[in-house]
């Protein structure tokens, strides 16, 4: 029987240039990653397109937006969770 994930959440600074990172609960389990972003933290959230890994580099077309992520768990891990949402992306040395 697989294991459900219990949630995904995300470290690091929200600003650009600054690298994200998500981190899944239980310990140790496995997830692929979807990064979205979104106007307002409440918005209709997109995907970033190529942004599938545990990390992300947080790019100038992310500034002033808020970001999510998805994870959906792999081998023995089920189940699909999402982060709550960062604070607004500022510019690079802002």
């Amino acid at each position: 029987m697989k294991t459900p994930l219990e949630s995904v959440t995300i470290s690091g600074t929200a600003q650009v240039g600054q690298t994200l990172t998500a981190t899944v609960a239980p310990d140790g389990a496995t997830a692929s990653c979807k990064w979205k972003s979104a106007d307002t933290s409440d918005g209709s959230y997109t995907d970033i397109d190529g942004a599938t890994a545990a990390t992300y580099v947080l790019t100038e077309s992310e500034n002033g937006k808020y970001i999510k992520v998805e994870a959906t768990g792999t081998g023995k891990y089920s189940g699909t969770v999402t982060s709550g949402a960062t604070e607004a992306v500022t510019a690079a040395g802002g």
